[in-house]
């Protein structure tokens, strides 16, 4: 069997587009890619043939699973989808980077130079697999690509009008699991829970101190907001990980305000009027969009929030300075392009040929690990793929809460095949690619795409 283009999505509403963008333009190559839900993939990776894998994280969890994946034949390529904003870089290698990982990864692929810089930090790097490439996210940030959006927001405004857009990054005080939170309560103790992984015990009390009293300042500041602007639409979008109904329970009766968050945040951010956020990624994504940015920042940082974001529009205090700064229209301008210059160290290749094309250059025709000679490696793989699978599917139906159902799909909802189908479509049809593409589904939450 020819070698498949294998891409795990865990985030549908941050990844999906722009995973599918790679299989499009893979297509044009003749590669037939398989996309869809990171753990249905996980479960069934050992009934691939060697193929080129592409991970979307080298964190410790992952170790054991590209371990499994060298044995199987896989050649991994990867990259870290929470790289553009980070930790400090002894904090960042002790949570975003396993133990002896590198070993298992082929080539690495950095966002920028920030991110080159911080990996070549680390002493298991090999630095000769690092390629800065910029990312296919940033590729659907790109003025020419923003057409595949166009539909969506226009639908956005016409049902939202001038909306305010508010996205929250709380999953380390308010995550979908509570014993992820930085800190959670057992038995009347507070006890470190996984958020506070590769932390030090100083760090973690700060940044939990820290992120909770900002929790708390958002939780005040939207009632404050609905009322103040009681004629405007706010849409309220939590992270993907984070609790969503404490949000519902939080904001019921305010008849202005909308928790959503479904699909792909891009689309929202060009319909919205401004941005209000905290450290948030999205803000790197509404600046090169040209969203008008407004960073609340109600508590003093001592090196706990992370500082793009927020150095990316206007910086508030106080509930009245950010109600002064959604009353006004003018954008908040970078006249010397500081702010630019600081994007551009952290996302590279803005211009030019699309890191999905860059990325598919690197590829290699078939995986070097095939073959009659690592037969018995992959045979041994498959069965602990097999093993590893079946371990979970009983944590599952134990109830273990990281492999509930509903979490799963809060994460990746379910997708039809004809709406990936049009999705690719108009992928295919704004970058300009010549061979038609068709979608199939492979599982429940599996699908293929191959040239036609």
């Amino acid at each position: 069997m020819k070698p498949f283009l294998i891409i795990p999505v865990e985030n549908q509403v941050r990844e999906l587009d722009a995973k599918l963008l790679v299989t499009v333009l893979a297509a044009q190559e003749g590669w037939t890619s398989i996309i869809g839900s990171k753990w249905s993939i996980h479960e069934r990776i050992g009934r691939f043939p060697p193929s080129i894998y592409i991970a979307k994280s080298f964190i410790q969890r992952d170790v054991k699973m590209l371990q499994i994946m060298r044995r199987i034949g896989h050649y991994v390529i990867a990259w870290d989808e929470e790289a553009v904003v980070t930790f400090p870089p002894e904090i960042y290698y002790a949570r975003r980077v396993g133990r002896g990982v590198f070993n298992f990864i082929d080539l690495l692929v950095a966002w920028g130079e920030e991110n080159r810089d911080l990996l070549y930090g680390h002493p298991e790097c090999r630095r000769e697999t690092v390629h800065v490439l910029g990312n296919p996210r940033a590729d659907l940030l790109r003025p020419e690509m923003r057409e595949l959006f166009q539909d969506r927001v226009d639908k956005l405004r016409r049902e939202y009008g001038d909306f305010i857009l508010i996205n929250t990054n709380f999953n380390a005080v308010n995550c979908y699991l509570t014993n992820w939170n930085l800190l959670y309560m057992d038995q009347g103790e507070w006890v470190r829970g996984y958020g506070a992984a590769g932390m030090p015990e100083d760090y973690v009390k700060g940044r939990f101190e820290y992120k909770q009293a900002t929790f708390e300042a958002y939780q005040a500041l939207i009632p404050a907001i609905a009322k103040a602007f009681p004629s405007r639409r706010i849409i309220l979008r939590p992270h993907p990980s984070e609790n969503h109904d404490l949000w519902r329970r939080v904001l019921e009766g305010y008849a202005n305000v909308e928790v959503n968050s479904k699909g792909n945040a891009v689309p929202w951010l060009m319909a919205c009027d401004c941005l209000i956020q905290s450290g948030c990624t999205t803000a790197v994504e509404g600046f090169l969009l040209g969203t008008r940015i407004v960073s609340f920042v109600p508590v003093e940082d001592q090196g706990y929030e992370f500082q793009l974001p927020n150095k990316l529009g206007t910086q508030c205090r106080t509930a009245d300075e950010v109600m002064a700064a959604i009353r006004d229209p003018a954008p908040d301008r970078d006249p010397v392009g500081a702010r630019r210059r600081l994007v551009d160290r952290a996302i590279y290749g803005f211009e030019g040929e699309l890191a999905s094309a860059r990325l598919l250059k690197l590829l290699p025709r078939r995986s070097p690990y095939a073959g009659l000679a690592h037969l018995s490696s992959r045979l041994s793989g498959m069965v602990s793929a097999e093993r590893r699978a079946i371990k979970k599917r009983k944590k599952m139906r134990a109830g273990d809460p990281r492999y509930s159902v509903d979490y799963r799909r809060q994460r990746f909802p379910h997708l039809k095949v004809s709406t990936m189908q049009e999705q690719a479509e108009r992928l295919r049809r704004i970058t300009g690619a010549s061979r038609p593409v068709e979608v199939r589904r492979r599982h429940e939450d599996i699908f293929e795409v191959r040239p036609v």
